[in-house]
């Protein structure tokens, strides 16, 4: 037995399976035949094991951090079906999202909430995990205001202020970005002054898990959403991550080769980390080029 999928990625599908190895079961076209019909010379075939493992991963990837929901999307959540389980101000969806994933919501101090989570997780698990979002939602680092350290810059002819902000976080401080300012410009000036209010307010909106510098989706899990709706591809510039010295953040980059949409996502946290690494595996990549291993 093999199963036909695009190498590059695996959406949660394949294309078609070959009960003797060599011949769909669709319609008999070998390995060569598909990828001419199919137009597409990334397909490939792969064994039951395999294919075992890539749902394995492609489950993890669906099951993402908990979202904030309204009350009415809660409500109609629970109306739809029959809940498939619940408990004690949390149910799961009757219907599966994906395998054993069910649309999972629960509410908590009059907030909604809502990720896809396996129906097998015990009322244990549960509530650690409602628990653990909760305080991550309650949590407010405090913003750190740094000395203003002096550059030249040729673009302004002129010694501009670079003010460094942080956020205080488990005892110590997590470096965001600096105000560029006295430039000379005070359009310039008030403009950097919005691009930082409106980052703080974008890391305030993500639990302080990460920030969106750069992207058509300021949303992350948007962001892959999109690409896996529009079957876009990641193109990878020599490498899509760029860790901080001290391993306090790391920046997620790149562009969208069909759209031409350049991307910068800073990741705080391991666990989103982690979840970003699994999403990777479901939407095509294409190196535009390869750093020189000699010359790193």
């Amino acid at each position: 037995m093999k199963y036909i999928i695009d190498s590059r990625y695996f959406d949660g599908a394949c294309l078609t399976s070959m009960s003797d190895g060599l011949h769909s079961d669709y319609g008999g076209e070998t390995l060569e035949e598909l990828r001419r019909r199919e137009d597409n010379p990334h397909l490939t075939a792969v064994s039951p094991a395999r294919m075992t493992l890539l749902v394995k991963r492609y489950t993890k990837a669906l099951a993402g951090p908990f979202r904030e929901i309204t009350a009415e999307r809660y409500d109609d959540l629970f109306d739809c079906l029959p809940p498939a389980r619940m408990g004690r101000d949390w149910f799961f969806v009757g219907e599966p999202y994906y395998g054993n994933l069910y649309p999972f919501c629960f509410r908590s101090g009059g907030r909604f909430f809502h990720a896809e989570r396996s129906i097998r997780l015990t009322n244990e698990e549960i509530l650690r995990q409602i628990r653990e979002h909760i305080e991550k939602v309650n949590r407010h680092p405090a913003i750190v205001k740094g000395e203003p350290s002096m550059h030249y810059v040729e673009w302004y002819k002129a010694n501009v202020a670079y003010i460094p902000y942080s956020f205080a976080m488990n005892g110590r401080e997590i470096s965001l970005t600096s105000l560029a300012t006295r430039t000379g410009s005070g359009y310039d000036d008030r403009r950097h002054r919005s691009e930082l209010a409106a980052l703080l307010r974008n890391l305030r909106g993500n639990h302080y898990e990460y920030c969106a510098f750069h992207s058509v989706q300021k949303d992350i899990f948007e962001f892959f959403e999109w690409l896996r709706k529009n079957k876009y591809t990641l193109e990878i510039q020599g490498k899509l991550f760029d860790f901080a010295p001290d391993r306090s953040y790391v920046d997620f980059h790149g562009n969208v080769c069909e759209y031409s949409a350049v991307f910068r996502y800073r990741i705080y946290s391991r666990e989103l980390f982690s979840h970003i690494i699994n999403l990777l595996r479901t939407v095509k990549r294409h190196h535009a080029w390869r750093r020189d291993k000699k010359g790193e």
